[in-house]
This record gives structure tokens, C-alpha cells and sequence, in this order.
């Protein structure tokens, strides 16, 4: 950073300043161009591991998570015979997760919850049935292991891990197993693949809002930088089914907030994760 730039110096000091100043001479325009309540940018590639059973890459703006499916066989809980298990991990880049800057252990325990509300999602929306995980009952059932790998995080990371999700489900294709009449061992054919069935219908999409307060009132960014999550009084996370059934709703602590404007942010984040839907179709 060079200290002439008076902006990269006033941003470095006071982030907060900073952005308040930004607003005030760029016409309520955020730093990176967009309006309080536009979308970056989605980019979408499938497929891209080989190793994996169904794998996806998504890019909002510069945030860069790649979703892997994958699966192992074992033996079923003895409370449920026919039920297999799913578990879900985010990683952080290394660079990010050993910063500097004291949030080390605050990161870690973010994307701790952020695993956690994934796997609540899946089970909440009934976006994969657990007894579709069963092989045989009582002997053999699929360990599902979805891993969210962040290469680049530049905030709105919630939307981006469900939405990759999303995607690596479509293109999923699980092995074909038997079990063999002697041994009762399971016996893989990798070459035989067959496509995951989950429930097409929920689909669970994700809409952040960071409450950022500006002019003495609370303004709602939509997919909002890690700058701006920094900033921020609060986050607000909506996650809707296609039919807009609420699913799941979590807000940080930090602004007190009103029912009105929850109503007002449902709103904001059913025309958002509309525009996600289409993305996802196309």
C-alpha cells in the first residue's frame, strides 16, 4: 500500500469511515460499483473433479468455493438400520485461516457454524433422505462427505457453499454395489454409475444481507464483500425452498431489528434467490 493514495490510507485506518465517505461521493454507490441491493456476478463450472461423485466450482464476484461429493461404506447406526449419514466441512484458504490479524480463532469457529448450517439445511428441507443412503439395511450404508473448499473469500460465503451444492448434486453419480452372497461384503463397480437421487423440489437457495447503517438509517447490501460484512451491524442469512418457504433464518448479533423489517429483508431476498434459480436453471 502506498501512502500517497489518500483512500488506500483512509481504508487501512478506518474501514468504516471509509465506506461512509465512499457513499457520500459516489452517489449511494458501494466501493466495487454496485447499487445496496445488486448481485455480483455468478459464474458456474460442473463436474471439474475427477475423484469425486459429483464436484462443482462457483464464483460470486471474486469469492471461489469448489464443493466435492463423495461417499464411503458403512455400517448403519443401530437406532436406524436404513439410514446412512452425511457430514459437512468448510475449509478456509490457509492464508485466511492463519491470519495475523487475531481472527484465527474467530474464523475457524464462523465456518464451524457456517458447516453446521449446511448440514442443518439438508436435514431441515429434507434435501436428501437418509434411507436413499442404504444399501442393504442393517449391514451397509453410504457415509456422505460434502466438503466446501474456499479458494478466495470475499464475503457472502453462505450463499456461494449452498449454491455449489446445489450444482454438485445435479451432476452426482454414485457407484453401483452388491453384496456378495458368500462374503456379505460389499463389492464397488466404479464403472457403473448411477445418478443421486435427492429431492429436485426443495433445492435450498441462500440470500446474506449484511445491515450496514448509513444516514441514520439501516441499509440491506445484498451479497455483500468481505469488507462489507467487516462493517456491517449485523448479517442476515434468509434461506428459502422453491416454493419461498422460509427454511432457515439467522441473523448475527448487533442491530436491533423490527418485524417490519424482517418482512421488508424477505422481500430483498426472495427477488434475490429468484435471480439465483434462474442462474441455476440455465
Amino acid at each position: 500500500m502506498s501512502l500517497d493514495n489518500h483512500e488506500e490510507l483512509q481504508k487501512f485506518i478506518d474501514l468504516s469511515e471509509h465506506y461512509r465517505t465512499y457513499l457520500d461521493e459516489h452517489d449511494h454507490s458501494r466501493p466495487d460499483g454496485r447499487k445496496f441491493h445488486q448481485s455480483r456476478s455468478v459464474q458456474i463450472l460442473d463436474s471439474l473433479l475427477q475423484h469425486s461423485y459429483g464436484s462443482s466450482m462457483i464464483r460470486f464476484g471474486n469469492t471461489t468455493v469448489i464443493c466435492s461429493i463423495t461417499g464411503q461404506l458403512t455400517k448403519p447406526s443401530l437406532k436406524s438400520l436404513r439410514s446412512g449419514f452425511i457430514q459437512t466441512v468448510v475449509l478456509l484458504p490457509r492464508t485466511q485461516a492463519w491470519s495475523t490479524y487475531g481472527r484465527r480463532q474467530q474464523i475457524i469457529n464462523e465456518n464451524l457454524t457456517l458447516s453446521q448450517h449446511l448440514l442443518d439445511i439438508i436435514y431441515k428441507s429434507k434435501l436428501i433422505n437418509l434411507e436413499d443412503l442404504c444399501i442393504e439395511e442393517g449391514k451397509w450404508v453410504w457415509r456422505l462427505q460434502i466438503d466446501f473448499q474456499c479458494l478466495n473469500n470475499d464475503g457472502n460465503l453462505f450463499d456461494s457453499c449452498l449454491f455449489a451444492l446445489n450444482i454438485a448434486l445435479r451432476h452426482t453419480s454414485f457407484p453401483t454395489v452388491k453384496i456378495d452372497p458368500d462374503t456379505q461384503k460389499p463389492l464397488v463397480y466404479t464403472k457403473e454409475l448411477i445418478p443421486f437421487q435427492y429431492n429436485h423440489e426443495q433445492e435450498p437457495l441462500c440470500c446474506t444481507l449484511a445491515i450496514y447503517e448509513y444516514e441514520q438509517e439501516y441499509r440491506f447490501l445484498i451479497d455483500p464483500t468481505v469488507e462489507e460484512e467487516n462493517i456491517a451491524k449485523s448479517i442476515l442469512h434468509y434461506v428459502l425452498l422453491k416454493n419461498d418457504q422460509i427454511c432457515l433464518i439467522h441473523k448475527t448479533s448487533g442491530a436491533p431489528f423490527s418485524i417490519e423489517k424482517f418482512h421488508q429483508c424477505y422481500s430483498l431476498a426472495r427477488d434475490y434467490i429468484l435471480q439465483l434459480r434462474r442462474k441455476l436453471n440455465q
